[in-house]
């Protein structure tokens, strides 16, 4: 499913938006499910980002009163990562700003049928390939999504989880062991070397009896009645590789 935050205080320019999304909503019935929410000003919008509604894509003008879009941009950022962001605009003097944000893709005012339906069939297309091999978590910095390759391992201590990217980064969440083992359980790359650790295989360095040491040089310890079975996967694992 396609979720669509539409944003723009100019009633013309939301309305003319509103209709192209609900003409290529009618185009993809048979096909993808799409949702869009329209707001006239970016601080609802912000609030109910905040409030835990979640888009894949937000459409945000940027010359608005009070918060201008690429202010609301900004503060999307600060807790939504991953949503993809189009700003629409009249002008071309953001342009360089916009992709200091992360910025989809910059459109400029008036926004034509044609172009905006191409840049919804790239975002379902993106999205098809991406959200198979990542899944979405509510961390302490709001919502994020973890893409599988970058996972190295997940440690649980109590009712926290800790994931591990290997980017060096750390992402703490709420949740438990059986928790976790049924996000990934559709990913054959991870096994459980020990009862508060979950590992990534595509990152394992090397593998002892005691420990198993990642690319990023972390040591992650391995219990005695579990080494064979971690053993055996990385092996078939490896060969599948």
């Amino acid at each position: 499913m396609l979720r669509i935050a539409i944003c723009d205080d100019t009633i013309g320019d939301l309305s003319n938006m509103v209709s192209i999304i609900n003409d290529y909503k009618a185009l993809q019935r048979d096909k993808y499910k799409i949702e869009y929410t329209a707001f006239n000003s970016a601080v609802d919008l912000i609030a109910a980002m905040e409030r835990g509604e979640q888009y894949e894509l937000v459409l945000l003008d940027i010359l608005m009163p009070f918060i201008t879009g690429m202010d609301a941009a900004k503060e999307i950022r600060q807790f939504n990562q991953d949503v993809k962001i189009i700003f629409l605009t009249s002008s071309t003097e953001f342009a360089v700003e916009a992709y200091s944000v992360g910025a989809y893709y910059y459109a400029i005012k008036p926004i034509w049928k044609e172009k905006l339906f191409i840049l919804l069939d790239k975002v379902i297309s993106e999205m098809e390939t991406t959200l198979g091999k990542s899944f979405l978590i509510k961390s302490n910095t709001g919502l994020t999504r973890v893409f599988i390759n970058r996972l190295e391992f997940a440690e649980v201590n109590g009712r926290t989880i800790l994931y591990h990217l290997t980017n060096g980064s750390v992402i703490e969440a709420t949740g438990s062991m059986t928790e976790l083992e049924k996000l990934l359980s559709d990913n054959v790359c991870f096994i459980k070397p020990h009862r508060s650790y979950i590992i990534n295989m595509e990152h394992i360095d090397t593998l002892s009896q005691r420990e198993v040491k990642m690319q990023s040089l972390a040591l992650v310890p391995i219990s005695k009645a579990n080494y064979p079975i971690v053993k055996l996967a990385y092996i078939n694992f490896s060969f599948k590789e």
